[in-house]
């Protein structure tokens, strides 16, 4: 499908706006930041996202939706649990080496969903696809033993791990890229699922 040119510049706008943030915080950037990184102008701004609140939460709102688009990408060619767990670390960490503005920003900055108003809808948008998803892998083979379909640790166990590990890695707290160690968090991400599963 090809991009509108309204998409396109959205794109941009979004992009300039990440860079003012990670480069000067959120609190510190102003809409004339933005507006001189994006060479938008300032109605263009105002008339899209409403404030600055609203274009933090686009971004924060966009790099999910990357990130998922790139993990449903995967999906279609799982056969078991085991590839399933697998297709979901090789996908954060995909992303998270790939786009480490990005993924710095969508860790610590959760908040701006509620600052703009915008975190119902988001979870909104989210939630068919998210529960689509964990209902489509628990029905796969391997994945007989999770007991509880509703387990509210599932979703810790599987991607715990590799976000907390590399929230340290993009802070230059840990010098090996998750990229590395992904086979050891995909065995881990495994093996806690159905550890989980037998304590039930």
């Amino acid at each position: 499908m090809t991009k509108s040119p309204s998409s396109d510049r959205h794109r941009v706008i979004i992009e300039a706006a990440l860079a003012c943030f990670s480069r000067h915080g959120v609190e510190a950037t102003t809409i004339d930041m933005i507006r001189e990184a994006s060479g938008a102008s300032v109605g263009s701004l105002y008339h899209r996202f409403g404030n600055k609140e609203g274009i933090a939460a686009e971004v924060y709102m966009q790099g999910l939706r990357d990130f998922r688009a790139s993990l449903e990408s995967r999906l279609p060619g799982v056969r078991n649990l085991e590839d399933a767990v697998r297709a979901v670390i090789d996908a954060n960490i995909d992303w998270i080496v790939a786009n480490p503005d990005w993924a710095r920003f969508v860790f610590n900055h959760r908040m701006v969903l509620a600052q703009a108003d915008r975190e119902k809808a988001f979870v909104e948008e989210t939630t068919a696809s998210t529960l689509k998803w964990w209902a489509d892998m628990l029905t796969l083979p391997g994945a007989e033993a999770l007991a509880s379909r509703k387990s509210p640790v599932y979703a810790s166990v599987l991607t715990g791990a590799v976000h907390d590990y590399s929230r340290h890695w993009l802070e230059g707290r840990r010098k090996t890229s998750p990229d590395a160690l992904r086979a050891q968090f995909a065995a881990a991400a495994h093996a806690g699922l159905l550890a989980c599963a037998a304590a039930e």
